[in-house]
Parts: structure tokens; C-alpha cells; sequence
């Protein structure tokens, strides 16, 4: 991402963490919530970063359809497993209050799975395995919404005609020993919605095949796309594989949190008397000595990456990736030089900065490499 400006990572998540105090949070929650956003910057993932703090954030917190004093609680529990009540907060916090819950089950018994309804958007799924890795454990990140009677933007089912799910990524992380942490973080469309929105504000045309406008017809403004394909796009394509993939999330999330529920009877959203009115989540964390030693398996990991990077190549192509490479590498650099943010990202940060009185850091871009 091109910037009109540069701010250092350090500067930039303590801005962050003090406008989100300022707007209601606590301190700790408003920690995590800056750490999600910044983490995703970067590490080049600029359409879940601080472009969304003002709009996505910020603004449902003032619509108070994001409640900023929110409290977790847990609703049924077992050693492995717990079914989290997120109270209507920031997602953000919200998942790493999850994720942590998950880790502290996996270190006492192994395995721990945290399912969570009634919360918002929380990001970067790939934060909450990175959470994980740093315990050395494996982590598993997913987060789900879906429409039963149909959004007006969203991802549209195989041979559908309106969208039915949100996004749904997945995200799970494995420890490595001396290469860099193996980190999938994909959504089950072809691409997030914030990538199409990040697009429009650049100005940028999006590849034909991504999506839809609001009369089923491919599209390449994003200011028209409404709807997006499935994982693969077509079912010649294999969208059909995407689709089952948002629905696994989808069950995961919301099935097994109690967000997709009955009692929504006179809800003219429900089906059968069943919908889905919040975010809902998804957390695991496996300790991998239940299967082998951990450093075995992380050598292991090690010798299966360096394979890839050896294959023969395709005829131009100079390196191979894994996944979480290539943001790795980014991140290296990003915290060197400094996270690029551009025009109307400032203009938003601005906004905040005299709002809330938090001074905001900026440095100015400079061209080339």
C-alpha cells in the first residue's frame, strides 16, 4: 500500500489504545483492541488495520450499537470447552479475552475450544492463532454472520441469488522452530468486503471475479459490488468447496455459540423462527505434545517448508511462500521503516486525534523503495 504518511508501529498503537479509552473502553481492553488493528498493519494487511478504527469502531461505538463497557461472560463451561456470552462489545477485545481462555484450557488440558456469540468484527482473524504461536501452541481463529432471509451485501451461496453469509475467514497458525511461524489466514470468498472497500477509496478497479452488483452482474467498481463470490467462484470453478467451507465456519461459530438461535419470531429476519443478530467467533488451541515433542514437531515444520522453497519453480517465478511468509517479511520491514497509511486513513486519524485530544505522530512518506 502506497502512503501519504508514515507513523512507527509503537506510535501508532498508542494513539489507537488512547482514543479507544477515550471513546469508553478500559485500559486493557483498549490495549488489545490497538494491538489487533496495528498487528494487521503491519504485517501489510491494510484492509483490517487502523483504516477501519473511525468508521467501523469508533462510529458503531457512538451509535451505541457497539457497547464500549462490555463484559465476556461465560455461560457453560467444561476443562476443554466454553460457550462465551461477548455482551455486545468490541470484537476485537472481545476475541482476545477469547483466545486467551482457549490458551489457559489448552495448557492444562491439552485442548481448548472457546465458541462466542453476541459480539462484533474483530479483525484480522490471524491475530488470535499469532496469539497462540506465542505460546507454542497451534491456533485456530474463525468468526462467522449469517443472513437467513438474505443481506444486501455479503457472499452469495452457490446458485444463489441474493448473499447469505458474511466473509467467514479461517485462520490457523502451527509453531515452527527456525523458519517463520506458519500463519493461513483466509476469508471463504474470494476476497474480504474491506478489500472492496479499501479498493474504492483508493480509487482502484477491482479484477473482474470478485463480485457482483446488487442485480447478480459481475462488476468491477467497487462502489457497485454488493455481492461476492464464494471461494473459488463459479461451481466449475470450485466455488461450491468455498461455500461449504463458510458454512463449516459459520456452524462453529454461531451452531455451537447459540448465536444462530430460535425466539426470533418476530424478527423479519428469522427463519422458522431462527436468526443470527450478532457477530460470533470461534477459538482453539491444541498443545502439540499431545500428539509428539514439540520441538520434533517444530523441526518438522521447518524441513516441510524449506521442501516447498526447493521445489522447481514455475518459468519466471523466483520463490515459493508459505503461508504468513510474505506479511512476515512485511512486518520486518514495517517496523524498520514505519507503517505507509494513506490519504483518507490520515484524514480519519486526524478526525480522531482532535477529537479526543491524543496527539497523532505522523512522519511524511518519502518516494521510492
Amino acid at each position: 500500500m502506497e502512503g501519504n504518511a508514515i507513523i512507527q508501529a509503537d506510535a501508532l498503537r498508542a494513539f489507537v489504545a488512547a482514543v479507544f479509552e477515550r471513546a469508553g473502553l478500559a485500559p486493557g481492553p483498549a490495549s488489545d483492541a490497538a494491538d489487533v488493528l496495528v498487528w494487521a498493519n503491519l504485517r501489510g494487511v491494510d484492509t483490517h488495520g487502523v483504516r477501519n478504527l473511525k468508521p467501523l469502531y469508533i462510529n458503531l461505538i457512538d451509535q451505541g450499537r457497539i457497547d464500549a463497557r462490555a463484559r465476556c461472560t461465560v455461560e457453560y463451561e467444561t476443562p476443554l470447552t466454553a460457550r462465551v456470552d461477548g455482551g455486545g462489545g468490541l470484537g476485537l477485545a472481545n476475541a482476545c479475552w477469547g483466545m486467551r481462555l482457549a490458551m489457559e484450557k489448552a495448557r492444562q488440558s491439552g485442548i481448548g475450544l472457546v465458541a462466542m456469540r453476541h459480539s462484533h468484527h474483530f479483525g484480522a482473524a490471524g491475530y488470535y492463532p499469532w496469539m497462540a504461536l506465542q505460546q507454542d501452541l497451534i491456533g485456530i481463529g474463525l468468526t462467522g454472520r449469517f443472513a437467513a432471509r438474505g443481506a444486501e451485501i455479503g457472499v452469495v451461496p452457490t446458485f444463489a441469488a441474493v448473499p447469505m453469509f458474511s466473509t467467514n475467514p479461517i485462520s490457523i497458525a502451527f509453531p515452527t522452530a527456525e523458519e517463520p511461524p506458519f500463519l493461513l489466514d483466509m476469508a471463504t470468498s474470494i476476497t474480504p468486503y474491506n478489500r472492496v472497500k479499501m479498493y474504492q477509496e483508493l480509487g482502484r478497479i477491482l479484477p473482474l471475479g470478485w463480485g457482483m452488483d446488487d442485480q447478480g452482474q459481475p462488476a468491477t467498481d467497487p462502489a457497485v459490488v454488493r455481492r461476492l463470490y464464494p471461494l473459488g467462484g463459479s461451481r466449475e470453478m470450485g466455488g461450491h468447496k468455498g461455500y461449504g467451507l463458510a458454512m463449516v465456519v459459520e456452524v462453529l461459530c454461531a451452531g455451537l455459540s447459540g448465536e444462530w438461535c430460535d425466539g426470533h419470531d418476530e424478527d423479519d429476519r428469522c427463519f422458522e423462527g431462527y436468526a443470527q443478530t450478532h457477530d460470533a467467533h470461534f477459538f482453539g488451541a491444541i498443545r502439540v505434545d499431545l500428539f509428539r515433542p514439540l520441538e520434533e514437531f517444530k523441526r518438522s515444520m521447518d524441513a516441510m517448508i524449506r521442501a516447498l522453497h526447493a521445489a522447481p519453480k514455475e518459468p519466471g517465478q523466483e520463490r515459493i511462500y508459505v503461508a504468513g511468509e510474505i506479511e512476515h517479511e512485511t512486518e520486518q520491514e514495517r517496523r524498520r521503516k514505519g507503517i505507509p497509511l494513506p490519504a483518507n486513513v490520515v484524514a480519519d486519524l486526524q478526525e480522531l486525534s482532535r477529537r479526543f485530544d491524543v496527539p497523532l505522530a505522523l512522519g511524511e512518506a518519502k518516494a521510492g523503495p
